[in-house]
């Protein structure tokens, strides 16, 4: 019977010891958890973010291109109405100067105050008659010019208020472009590959992840592969049929083999900006091809007896253009 109340006391005590140990480390474990490096978005994540991304800097831009048109018309309607209160004023001028000299003449001359005539025109003197007339011009051109100042009054407040929503648009749409482009490099980065030429010794980073980027790589994989003209693959090609077969494997069949059909498609790149994927020309009649990679260098299929390889497009000096299909 001793022994019972030594259990009682030694149960609490160990508890406290429990929980003196264990509160530290769940806490220590809670820190580590919130601690722990959040794992970077994957190539689809991005894909997926950029796409929506997109979709909203589409719908933006749409909206600011109405803006535009909008304001555009709020302009014109406050300039018409500026100008239409500005024909009136310059109209009741002359009538307001008539009048201003009747009435002096008649002050001068010591008769009836002219201005004040109302009522019937029976037995009025002639003066005072045209005095009447003159003041009746000048209220009815004084409450059309009224009316059209209130119009530009409108219209002027119209045009701020579409003024400012172009403004929040065009600022929202910029803002939106912006993370297109953040996301952007984001997919870029993660999808930035190298590659080195055995045979030349060139090495070239290809950055992107669009359909330009991947031919490029398809077509990186044929390194080495012998030139045979009018060649399309699989294991060798001439300069177009090289490109036509990249860009098959990566989803875009049916390109012509053509240099000529392959440089009316896509769109024009200028040399200052061209990216991993874009195709490079050579030659007035565009008689030779490639595919630019970085730094300036290009894939291509040279000539009979040698191979697909990476060169140095400062090594040519026939260089006529470039474009990208996307």
């Amino acid at each position: 019977m001793a022994s019972a109340p030594r259990r009682r006391i030694a149960a609490p005590a160990l508890i406290a010891a429990s929980l003196i140990v264990a509160v530290p480390a769940l806490a220590q474990a809670t820190q580590a958890i919130a601690a722990a490096p959040t794992p970077p978005p994957s190539e689809n994540d991005l894909r997926k973010r950029l796409n929506a991304l997109n979709t909203e800097a589409e719908r933006l831009t749409e909206r600011y291109n109405k803006t535009r048109v909008d304001l555009g018309k709020a302009e014109k309607t406050e300039a018409d109405a500026t100008k239409r209160a500005t024909d009136l004023e310059r109209q009741a001028a002359p009538a307001r100067d008539q009048l201003g000299r009747m009435a002096a003449a008649s002050y001068m001359s010591g008769g009836p105050d002219m201005m004040f005539a109302t009522g019937a025109t029976e037995g009025m003197s002639d003066s005072a008659y045209l005095a009447k007339n003159q003041s009746a011009v000048v209220a009815r051109l004084q409450a059309q010019i009224d009316q059209a100042n209130a119009a530009r009054r409108d219209a002027a407040t119209r045009t701020a208020q579409v003024r400012q929503a172009a403004t929040q648009t065009e600022n929202a749409r910029k803002a939106a472009k912006s993370k297109v482009g953040e996301v952007t490099r984001q997919l870029d980065k993660l999808t930035t590959t190298t590659t080195k030429d055995p045979k030349s010794g060139y090495k070239a980073t290809i950055k992107g992840s669009g359909l330009p980027a991947k031919m490029t790589r398809k077509a990186l994989t044929k390194l080495g592969s012998p030139y045979v003209w009018a060649a399309a693959g699989p294991n060798s090609f001439d300069c177009s049929g090289l490109v036509v077969w990249a860009y098959a494997q990566a989803g875009k069949s049916g390109l012509p083999h053509y240099t000529g059909d392959l440089y009316e498609l896509g769109s024009k790149v200028d040399k200052g900006d061209l990216r991993s994927g874009d195709l490079v020309y050579f030659g007035g009649d565009l008689h030779h091809m490639g595919v630019y990679l970085s730094n300036g260098l290009y894939l291509h299929a040279p000539q009979t007896g040698d191979v697909v390889k990476i060169s140095k497009m400062s090594e040519r000096s026939d260089y006529a253009g470039a474009n990208r299909i996307e």
